[in-house]
């Protein structure tokens, strides 16, 4: 079995969808048949530190996007609100104004049947992790994936 097949038939996001990992991801990490439950519990955990409450957002001046979040950190409810060009950047802005002073290294997104998942690789103070979100909506993927990111470097 050629080293490909060989991440295939290991790769439970690939088992569940059809659809394989990024290189850079497969690259990065080793598993041995972990069970879909337990590679979402890894990379997309629902618990940590930041949990997200809300996101909107609506057309601004000058083709950028106002967006107001409000997410929970602890016990503590926060509302934050950026206006820039995207929302990725829009919620590492908010992100390091709430102390979780994450950078983007890695980004992937791919459709799987009606639902996008968005795979992020994310760095704090030297340490990296590879973090999963998967909605119906490509934007709020990529905001899950992000926030996965921060709960894990905030492990």
């Amino acid at each position: 079995m050629n080293a490909l097949a060989s991440s295939l038939a290991t790769d439970p996001f690939h088992a569940r969808f059809g659809c394989p990992l990024p290189r850079t991801m497969c690259d990065a990490i080793t598993w041995q048949h972990m069970s879909w439950a337990s590679f979402t519990e890894r990379f997309s955990p629902t618990t940590g530190p930041l949990r997200l409450g809300s996101w909107t957002a609506c057309r601004a001046p000058g083709g950028r996007t106002e967006f107001d979040a409000t997410f929970g950190i602890g016990d503590t409810i926060i509302n934050c609100a950026a206006t820039t060009y995207g929302p990725i950047e829009a919620l590492t802005s908010m992100l390091h104004d709430a102390g979780f002073r994450i950078e983007i290294l890695s980004f992937h997104q791919q459709s799987i049947g009606d639902e996008t998942a968005t795979f992020v690789l994310a760095e704090r103070d030297g340490r990296r992790e590879w973090s999963m979100g998967v909605d119906a909506d490509a934007t709020l993927s990529s905001i899950r994936a992000v926030v996965a990111g921060a709960n894990l470097l905030g492990r």
